[in-house]
């Protein structure tokens, strides 16, 4: 396949993946809500664009207005790419859009790791409440958000009619800051914390980024084993976390880092270890420490226990903070 940015790739394999699956021609509209269920809010007219391309590769046939199907280089192809894509693509995919981050506490501005949340419009004062209410209760990394109207597009996201999406800044933004301040972030689990009285005591699942193919926060949400509207009201629940791992000689480097975040109106750290010990009763190897801050899949997770129809990407994409606004 020819050279291509990490993230065109990624469309363009999910392209040849969803053309497999079919036996007759698939147009542009049927693809674009399958790569939505993969995190690609991409509109008909960027479809038809990566659809040109693979054409004429010769990867995918065009049959006129019937659409297109896959060709036998397509599926060689893809087969080829999966086989050494499959493991190590959520932490390889976390780390380049954490590295990415030019967000810097003295500047004020730069590039962010955003969520993106697709709900209907009516749902738009729940949505900006809720986030306000997680923001006041330290369980979202930073007050900045961007609203998208219907059928609006930007950076890649196009929305559908009679909804609207929320971007919000993802805790990868925090990794990145530690990442470019010199601190070594090994990724290692999301899961879920229970609280108890408004008190942190541990994680009750877990899973780990170098064993799945799907964010793992993604799979507590979607089986709706968290209860954040719960933690709000009494104290007690189930909260969507991520653990890293920081060498022991960085920790007063990260204190310092956090501590300059939190000045700057950063929240959404939830846990600061000890070297040698384990958080929130997750064992620690030696010379390191532990590391646990909100998932920044949160906001999409709190309006789902409402019984809102929210379709959560967390994370999406990188997006310049002055694009966004202060809540």
């Amino acid at each position: 396949m020819m050279a291509r940015s990490s993230d065109s790739f990624r469309k363009t394999v999910e392209i040849l993946r969803i053309l497999s699956q079919y036996r007759k021609p698939v147009g542009s509209t049927v693809i674009r809500e399958e790569l939505k269920k993969k995190g690609f809010l991409l509109s008909e007219r960027a479809v038809r664009y990566h659809l040109q391309l693979l054409e004429k590769e010769g990867f995918v046939e065009g049959h006129e207005r019937s659409g297109r199907t896959i060709t036998r280089k397509g599926l060689e192809e893809l087969n080829r790419v999966l086989a050494a894509q499959r493991l190590d693509f959520v932490v390889t995919r976390f780390l380049s859009l954490a590295y990415s981050v030019t967000y810097r506490p003295d500047a004020k501005t730069g590039v962010v790791v955003t969520n993106v949340f697709l709900i209907d419009k009516d749902f738009h004062e729940r949505m900006l409440e809720t986030v306000r209410v997680l923001w006041d209760r330290d369980l979202l990394p930073a007050p900045y958000i961007k609203v998208l109207d219907e059928e609006e597009e930007y950076n890649e996201v196009s929305v559908p009619e009679g909804e609207i999406a929320f971007f919000t800044v993802c805790d990868l933004t925090i990794d990145g800051v530690l990442i470019h301040s010199g601190i070594p972030v090994i990724f290692k689990y999301g899961g879920l914390v229970q609280a108890v009285n408004y008190k942190l005591i541990r994680f009750v699942e877990l899973i780990s980024y170098e064993g799945t193919t799907i964010p793992p926060l993604e799979v507590f949400v979607r089986s709706n084993q968290t209860s954040i509207m719960s933690v709000l009201e009494t104290g007690s629940g189930m909260l969507p976390a991520v653990l890293r791992e920081i060498p022991a000689v960085a920790r007063e480097k990260t204190i310092e880092t956090l501590s300059t975040l939190k000045s700057k109106g950063w929240r959404g750290i939830l846990v600061v270890g000890n070297p040698n010990e384990p958080v929130l009763g997750v064992p620690v190897p030696m010379d390191r420490f532990g590391l646990s801050m909100i998932g920044g899949i949160t906001p999409g997770a709190t309006l789902k226990e409402q019984g809102v129809n929210v379709e959560a990407f967390a994370p999406h994409c990188l997006l310049d903070l002055k694009e966004m606004k202060k809540i």
